[in-house]
Formats: C-alpha cells, sequence, structure tokens
C-alpha cells in the first residue's frame, strides 16, 4: 500500500499537526491530590515494599531474641503524718506548710546514698562478677539453656573462651587498688579450681583457688584480694570482675531505681527497680527498703538515745557522790555518837535538801536544752530565772544553817548531802531505764505495706508488640523509600504531561509484559533466536496495545506521503527495537506485507529476532548500485514480515545514510511493501534518527514510563523538529499494569476472550 500520489502538501498537514496539540483536550488541576496516582506507585514498588518489611520483621525478630530482657520489681512504703506539735493555732494550716515537702524529703532520703550505699554494701552490689559471652548472640543462646541441665552448655563455633550457657561464678571478696576500681579485670577459669586474674592489658595480676583467699601486694603497697567462693565454667572460660567505687555503684543502682508518691498527698510511696535479673532486683529493692525503715526507726529514736546518753555520763560521778556522802555522814556521827536533829534542823533539812534536788534537775533540763538552743532563747532564760529563784531561797536557808550550834550544823550539812544525792541518783537511774523502754519501743512513721515480689514476666521486650511495630515500621519506611525510588527517578509518568508540553498527541500506551523479560533470558540460555511477544504469546496485554497503535496508525497514515514509519526515542534501552519488531508484527497479522528496516548501524540487533547473521543488510544495499532488494530481505517466522538487518556495521553510519541511494532504495522497498517499519537509533546520541527522519511520512517517538526526564523528551522532539522531521505521535511504552494512572482505565483498558 502506498500514499503516494494524494496531493496533499506535506507542509500544509505539519503546520495542521503542530496546531492540534492534544486531540483530547483535559482539563488539570495542578493542586489536586490523585490518590490513584499514589496507590499505583505502592503497587509498582509492592515487593520492594514487600521485601523491606520482611527484613524489617526480621530484624524485628532478630532483636527480640537476642535482646536482653528486663524485669521490674515494685514495692509500696507508708510515710505517716508525725504527730502533731507546736501551737494549736497553727493545726488547721500544718497540712498546707508540711505535706508536699514533707513527702518530697523522703522520696529524696530513699534515693540518698545514706540509705543506697548502705544496701550496696550488706549486699556487696559493689562487686559485678558474670560470664563473658560472644558477641551479640552469646547471652540469647546462654538463656536458652536450661538450669536444669548438668553441667555447661557445649560451645558453639568453636569458641570455648565464651561462656554459652550454666557458667556461675560467685565471689565473697574482691578488693583492689583505687587505680583498678572501675576497671574490666578478666578471670580465666582453670582446671581443678583454679583460675588466672588479668588486667584490661592482659597481664596478669594474680593466681588462686576457688574456696582459698588469694592476694598479692602491687608496685604502690595496695593489695589485692579475691575470695572465689563458687566457681562452674569449662577450663579457659572468661569471666569479668569489676570493683565499682562508691559513688559508681550507688549511682548504678539509682540508674534503675524510681520512687513515686502513689496518689496526690497519700503518703504511699511506690518504689519500682528494674533489671536483667529477676532475683537480683527484688533481694535490693526489699533492702533497699528495710534499710529506709530502720533509719527512720533510729532517726525518731534519736532524741531518747541522746537524753540516755547524757545521763548514763551523769550516772556514775554522781553514785561516787552518795557513796562519799553517806561515808561522810556516817563517820561524823559515829566520832560524835548518835545526834538527833531537832524539829527546827529537820525543817532547815528538808528545805535544803527540796532546792538542792530541783536546782540538780534544772541545771540537768538546762544542760540538755543547751544541745539545741542558744543561751538566749526563751526557755534557757526562764530556766535560769528559775534556777536564780531557788539559789536566792537556798541562800536564805545557809543563812538560817549558820545560826545552829556547830555540831547540828555539821550533821545537818552531811545529812543534806546524803540526802540530795541519793534523791538524785535514784532519779536519774528511774529515768534512764524509762529511756531504754522508749528506745527499744520506737515505731518509726514508716512501714513498709508491700514487699517486693519475684517478678514473673519481663516488661521488655515484648516480643509480639516488637513484631507488630518492626512489620509496621518497615512497610512504612518501604512505602516511603517507594516514592523516594520514584522520585529520584524523575521520569515522566503521565502522558498528558507529555501531550501539554510536547504538543504531540500519545497515540498508545504499551502496557509491560512480564514475559519479555522471560523470553529474553531463556533466549540467551539457550542460544536461541529472540522470540516476537506478538507472535508466542498474542493475547499478552502489551500485543493488545500494539493492536490499538495499529488502528491509530491505520487512520494516521492515509494523510501520509508515503507508508514509512519511523520508531524514534532520545537515548537507549527505551524498548525501542521491541516496540517496532511488534509493531511490525501486529501490521502483518492483519493480511499486510510488512518489512522492517534496522537502521541503527551502530548498535542494531533486530536480526537476532530472526535467528541469522547481519552480514547482508542495509549497508549493502546501499552500496549496491543496481536496485535489487530481494538478495538482502530475510524471511521471518511471522507470516508477512520481512526483515532488512544493518549488515556489516559501518564507520561511518551518518555519511552513509545521507548517500542518495539511501532514499531511493527506500522509496523502492516503499513500493513493495504495504507498511515500511524502521528502528532508527537515538536521537540524542546521533543525528542518523534526524537524517532517516526527512525520508519518511510517520515517525514516531517511544518514550518509557518512569524513565526520562521531560527536558530530555523536550530536546530530543527539538532536535528533530530542528531537522526537518515531524513527530507525528508518541509511543508510551512499558507503562506498570498497576499503575494509579494507566492501570485504573484512565490511559489503557484490557478485553480478554473465555472459552464458553
Amino acid at each position: 500500500m502506498s500514499a503516494k500520489g494524494k496531493g496533499k502538501n506535506l507542509q500544509a498537514i505539519q503546520s495542521n499537526q503542530s496546531e492540534k496539540v492534544s486531540p483530547y483536550p483535559v482539563s488539570f488541576d495542578e493542586e489536586t491530590i490523585d490518590l490513584g496516582e499514589y496507590l499505583g506507585v505502592l503497587l509498582t514498588y509492592k515487593w520492594f515494599i514487600a521485601s523491606v518489611a520482611l527484613v524489617g520483621t526480621l530484624l524485628g525478630g532478630g532483636y527480640a531474641f537476642i535482646a536482653t530482657p528486663v524485669y521490674q520489681a515494685n514495692a509500696l512504703i507508708q510515710v505517716e503524718d508525725p504527730q502533731a506539735s507546736g501551737l494549736a493555732a497553727l493545726e488547721d494550716v500544718a497540712g498546707f506548710l508540711e505535706g508536699d515537702a514533707a513527702v518530697e524529703a523522703e522520696v529524696q532520703l530513699l534515693r540518698s546514698r545514706m540509705v543506697i550505699g548502705e544496701a550496696v554494701n550488706q549486699l556487696s552490689r559493689n562487686i559485678i562478677a558474670e560470664p563473658e559471652y560472644f558477641p551479640v548472640i552469646g547471652k540469647a543462646v546462654a538463656r536458652y539453656f536450661s538450669p536444669n541441665q548438668p553441667g555447661v552448655a557445649k560451645a558453639w563455633l568453636n569458641q570455648s573462651q565464651y561462656a554459652w550457657g550454666g557458667e556461675l561464678i560467685r565471689l565473697d571478696l574482691l578488693e583492689v587498688p583505687s587505680f583498678l576500681l572501675g576497671e574490666k579485670l578478666r578471670l580465666v577459669a582453670g582446671k581443678a579450681g583454679h583460675y588466672r586474674l588479668f588486667d584490661q592489658k592482659n597481664q596478669p595480676l594474680l593466681e588462686g583457688e576457688v574456696g582459698k583467699l588469694a592476694e598479692i601486694s602491687t608496685v604502690g603497697g595496695e593489695r589485692i584480694k579475691l575470695f572465689v567462693s563458687s566457681l562452674t565454667a569449662r577450663p579457659g572460660t572468661y569471666f569479668r570482675l569489676t570493683r565499682l567505687s562508691p559513688i559508681a555503684s550507688i549511682e548504678k543502682v539509682l540508674a534503675d531505681l524510681s520512687v513515686k508518691e502513689q496518689g496526690k498527698k497519700s503518703g504511699m510511696l511506690g518504689l519500682t527497680m528494674t533489671g536483667p535479673s529477676r532475683e537480683d532486683i527484688t533481694t535490693l529493692l526489699n533492702k533497699i527498703a528495710d534499710v529506709y525503715v530502720t533509719q527512720n526507726v533510729d532517726r525518731s529514736s534519736a532524741e531518747a538515745g541522746l537524753s540516755l546518753s547524757f545521763i548514763e555520763k551523769q550516772l556514775p560521778p554522781l553514785k561516787e557522790r552518795v557513796d562519799a556522802a553517806e561515808n561522810a555522814y556516817n563517820q561524823y556521827r559515829t566520832q560524835h555518837s548518835s545526834v538527833d536533829l531537832e524539829a527546827e534542823t529537820k525543817s532547815v533539812l528538808e528545805g535544803l535538801v527540796n532546792i538542792e534536788t530541783a536546782l540538780l534537775e534544772l541545771q540537768q533540763e538546762r544542760d540538755e536544752l543547751r544541745k539545741r538552743f542558744k543561751p538566749a532563747h526563751p526557755v534557757i532564760e526562764a530556766l535560769d530565772g528559775k534556777i536564780g529563784l531557788l539559789k536566792s531561797r537556798g541562800s536564805e536557808l545557809e543563812t538560817d544553817v549558820d545560826r545552829l550550834p556547830d555540831t547540828q550544823r555539821d550533821i545537818l550539812r552531811l545529812a543534806r548531802d546524803v540526802e540530795v544525792n541519793t534523791g538524785l541518783y535514784t532519779k536519774l537511774l528511774s529515768i534512764s531505764q524509762e529511756l531504754r523502754v522508749v528506745k527499744a519501743g520506737t515505731v518509726g512513721n514508716v512501714r513498709v505495706v508491700d514487699y517486693a515480689l519475684l517478678p514473673e514476666q519481663p516488661i521488655k521486650p515484648r516480643k509480639f508488640m516488637l513484631l507488630a511495630i518492626s512489620l509496621l515500621a518497615s512497610l512504612l519506611l518501604g512505602a516511603i523509600l517507594a516514592f523516594l525510588l520514584r522520585a529520584l527517578k524523575g521520569g515522566v509518568n503521565d502522558p498528558d504531561e507529555i501531550e501539554r508540553k510536547l504538543g504531540v498527541p500519545v497515540y498508545a500506551s504499551i502496557m509491560h509484559s512480564k514475559h519479555q523479560r522471560k523470553m529474553i533470558n531463556r533466549a540467551k540460555k539457550e542460544s536461541k533466536a529472540l522470540a516476537i511477544l506478538a507472535q508466542q504469546l498474542p493475547d499478552d496485554p502489551a500485543v493488545e496495545s500494539f493492536r490499538s497503535l495499529r488502528t491509530t496508525l491505520h487512520f494516521s497514515l492515509k494523510q501520509a506521503d508515503n507508508n514509512i514509519i519511523m520508531i524514534a526515542g532520545s537515548s537507549p534501552k527505551i524498548g525501542k527495537s521491541f516496540t517496532a519488531i511488534n509493531l511490525a508484527a501486529v501490521m502483518a497479522s492483519n493480511d499486510k506485507k510488512v518489512l522492517i528496516i534496522d537502521a541503527d548501524l551502530r548498535r542494531g540487533y533486530l536480526h537476532r529476532y530472526n535467528g541469522q547473521k547481519r552480514d547482508k543488510g542495509l549497508v549493502e544495499l546501499i552500496t549496491d548500485p543496481d536496485e535489487s532488494v530481494a538478495d538482502y530481505i530475510q524471511s521471518t517466522e511471522v507470516e508477512g514480515l520481512y526483515m532488512l538487518p544493518t549488515g556489516k556495521l559501518p564507520p561511518n553510519p551518518a555519511e552513509l545514510l545521507l548517500h542518495e541511494f539511501f532514499k531511493k532504495k527506500l522509496d523502492v522497498l516503499s513500493g513493495l511493501f504495504d507498511y515500511v517499519v524502521i528502528d532508527g537509533p537515538p536521537i540524542l546520541a546521533v543525528t542518523d534518527a534526524a537524517i532517516i527522519g526527512r525520508n519518511v511520512a510517520t515517525t514516531l517517538l517511544v518514550a518509557k514510563a518512569d524513565f526520562h526526564p521531560m527536558r530530555e523528551l523536550e530536546q530530543a522532539t527539538r532536535q528533530l523538529q530542528q531537522a526537518g522531521v515531524v513527530i507525528k505521535g508518541v509511543i508510551f511504552n512499558d507503562v506498570e499494569v498497576n499503575s494509579g494512572r494507566y492501570g485504573s482505565g484512565r490511559y489503557v483498558y484490557q478485553y480478554s476472550y473465555k472459552a464458553s
């Protein structure tokens, strides 16, 4: 079939075509969010997203397996309000003045070095002794070793120096010099209970045996002492020993300890301890609670203890004074025989005794208060006033005594000393007994409501939740990466955009074929000819797209000057040859005689579809002065389809295509076939396509979906137009069936026949 002689003006057709930008104008809203396009990207990269999700889930599962479980123990302590004291007028506002501050003070006290340090010392938590595990997986493997099994687990990967399960070490003593505090020492188990200790630089420190104290002096005179009470391990197994400084050991506990008030102004303090060992955190938390309660009781009984201490210091000298007074009184009566005191003298004696006793009591009370108050304090001043009055009264009685006869006066004074000292001693002794009872029976204002129990399940990692989060996070990451990859490609994925920017209609969108790549790989593997998709799988969606293109070209070629079609492209690897051979095959299937010419004289490979060599082809035909073309044309397995390969690749393809014989031979071929399809070289790589395009009436530009930037297509179009080549249409190639824009039915419709 020939389009010659139809009397159409080519320039008029070109002008008319350039004005007709798109046969189907579409209104676009650039601000509209196309959810279908987003869905299309997700469907396009579904296997990539699934792979990322699988990897992420496997990583999450792996972490759940190797992560050390963390347990949590809880205890509850009640802080009761201390007994009210002070002025009654302040009782109504006492809650506002003390409540929160008192509880916060107890919280800080629980976290103080006084409490934590004592608990650490009692439990020897300043010593770390544990096996060394293989990196990453060793500890996880050891956790799955049953403690009921005898001995230790078999070493993995021939790494017997690491612990793999069942290894155990217990220390009763570890003392190191100050320069080794916090250092990770290595203990290597030996045979028959022996071991060796090394420093971080693997320098030997000492050797010892289980159950015996091992010690050695360092250069500075300080000593290293180590007592290993038990050791279960294969010979050569590593253990890590560390002696923490007091501050480091306390900070280590505080990092895992939380103290909070349970409810507003409830006075209930919740203690929470987290750690990898259930037994260790439970024991330590209960010890902290006990130490806290003990110090609270000690603090409450401190006042009674101070008073008792003061009185106990006063009792011995007072007892000596009582004994001395009795001895002096008895000796005087013996020397002067029995002397009776008259009634008046007895009255004076009783007054003096009472005053002396009162003075001693007031002086004792003043001495105790002086430990808490200054001399100017009102309480001290009041006591001083009372003491002054009693001393004044005592002076008056002393005057009365001086008027008595000498014998009466002396025995009165001796009797007074005996009674005063004896009464005071008896009273102080009674008070000391009362204070001992008070101190022994003192109860603090805090109590442990709930001791910590052994936790049953770890609080983290929560394996099922971790797997779910890993799956969701990896799916989200996969989706983000998919959109990122799509953005990095920067290729055009909208045929409408091509029509708007290039002013050229999109003739057809060729579906991506899942079978094409399989056929190419099979051909390479079996060293066979490349299969033509339209022949092998005529029902493939891509072949149906070519039939749609054939229909469009049928009407377009009626207005063309000749029946030659050039398939051009901007760059390699866009499916240009695939498009050309399958379009030709579809045309031939309509009882037409079609010739396909491989005009890529630099890298053409259409001859592979025919399973023949390229030795005789277009190059030889152009240089042959005779007009006989039958010797150069090859038949194919497709009925009605013939092929003209490249021939031997020339050194100067552009000059060869400019030869006058090229146009003449094209005219001859055009007359022999209904359609001539030329597979041209990329226009941006070489100028050959521009030369060929001047001799054909229909040029189609192949654009690969999601591959070309728009600037590349614009440049290719510009170069062809500058050479006088009119692009009749664009073939949008390799469109994914599940793409949001193309799979939804906007540009592609699929229809297939089914047997009834």
